[in-house]
């Protein structure tokens, strides 16, 4: 056991009982605090070069000079560290930060990317060459005193160590967070453009449908070969065009909660392939679908998961080339369902691709911006997700994972 000296000395912390038990287990007693203070005279004139070797082997790895960018700038930091914690070994420590100061290291070194092993080498380093000092200069009782610098040494790492998990913790913790607020503040920016959406899409619908009524009376009242025909179907055109808008802006602004049912997605897509050959942008492009070996039947909402389908097969027409082609498939993956639309377009700019599903957002000279970020919430809401992998002159393939049940429903009784 430790002396009340000892205590003091060499067994700071004794609040946390994880830390005072390994040192019983270790054995580290008050003759070997009595040995490693014996060796502060050897040790203190040596701190310098100890510094020095641990940094020089560790960067003669290439794991670790790749770590250190700003090479001498991040060493000099952690050498601040290093080196008074070192002095301290030798001597007498403040209980008040004991812990303090060995967590510092270790978060210095976590900062800075250096992997754990490089502190256990560092350890073993500091050992080797005290070893090395202690027997040169014929100190009495070389062995036995090593050996206890050896016991402090392990109980130093494992604090360390232990500052290491917490560094790592918090560095996770921080993610988590940022995580978390990004969540927060996109749902907030969403509703907010959701009741502006809902506002517009309010005042433009009515008076949209009394012009078009009123442009359909002018039409059909006129002659079949009168030369304002192509004008006034042009108009009518137009205006189709805007009340496509103003549905994408309630659907985004107003969302039918999904009305689930077992649904085949293989059928889903045959059905909306037929319902799309009619459709000018498929007319220039070949879509390449082989109906799927597995099981696909997922509780979904098929109206919806049509109109995902839909909008994504139209983005690949659009970023396609004439005579490209959209491969079309699905294939099940454990308990999900992947349906992947890959063309082989244009692609997107890095810069595009992080906006992509942002509302509003989009490079196309006609559109509303919400294709992506409507596809996102019907992902979302049956309790899948969307992925989108693009790259200038490399097309762009969109995965959407969806569960076979997104409900409290047995997936088993899948028809």
């Amino acid at each position: 056991m430790l002396s009340p000296e000892c205590e003091e000395l060499y067994n700071p912390g004794m609040q946390e009982p994880p830390l005072r038990e390994m040192r019983s287990s270790i054995g580290f007693d008050d003759r070997d605090a009595a040995h490693v203070r014996s060796l502060a005279s050897l040790a203190t004139p040596a701190i310098p070069a100890l510094v020095d070797r641990f940094y020089q082997q560790l960067m003669q790895q290439e794991r670790t000079r790749a770590i250190f960018t700003g090479r001498e700038r991040q060493i000099q930091q952690l050498r601040d560290t290093l080196t008074p914690w070192l002095r301290e070994v030798f001597h007498r420590v403040d209980e008040k930060t004991y812990h303090e100061k060995r967590r510092r290291i270790a978060s210095a070194h976590v900062r800075a990317g250096v992997p754990q092993y490089c502190l256990v080498a560092g350890m073993e380093l500091i050992y080797q060459e005290l070893d090395r000092r202690a027997r040169d200069a014929g100190i009495p009782d070389a062995a036995e005193k090593l050996q206890s610098l050896r016991k402090l040494l392990a109980i130093e790492l494992a604090v360390m160590l232990e500052g290491y998990k917490e560094s790592y913790s918090e560095q996770v913790r921080k993610v988590e967070r940022s995580a978390v607020q990004e969540k927060l503040t996109r749902a907030k920016h969403l509703a907010e453009i959701g009741q502006l959406a809902a506002s517009l899409a309010h005042e433009i619908k009515n008076p949209l449908a009394g012009i078009s009524g009123a442009i359909q009376i002018i039409r059909d009242a006129m002659a079949s070969d009168d030369p304002h025909q192509p004008i006034v179907t042009e108009m009518l055109g137009q205006i189709g065009r805007l009340d496509a808008t103003v549905k994408d802006l309630l659907q985004y602004a107003r969302p039918t909660p999904p009305r689930a049912a077992w649904v085949a997605l293989d059928e889903v897509v045959t059905r909306v392939l037929t319902v799309m050959q009619e459709e000018p942008s498929l007319q220039r492009v070949r879509i390449a679908y082989g109906r799927a070996l597995t099981d696909t039947t997922v509780y979904a909402d098929d109206a919806q998961i049509e109109q995902l389908l839909m909008n994504l097969i139209l983005n690949a027409a659009h970023a396609s080339d004439d005579g490209g082609v959209i491969d079309l498939s699905i294939a099940s993956n454990g308990n999900h369902v992947r349906l992947i639309v890959k063309d082989q377009g244009k692609g997107m700019a890095s810069e595009v691709r992080e906006r992509a599903f942002e509302p509003f957002f989009t490079t196309k000279a006609k559109g509303t911006g919400l294709g992506l970020t409507i596809c996102r919430r019907i992902a979302e809401v049956h309790g899948g997700d969307i992925e989108l992998e693009s790259g200038l002159r490399k097309g762009t393939t969109v995965t959407v994972t969806l569960p076979y049940s997104s409900t409290d429903k047995d997936p088993t009784a899948r028809r």
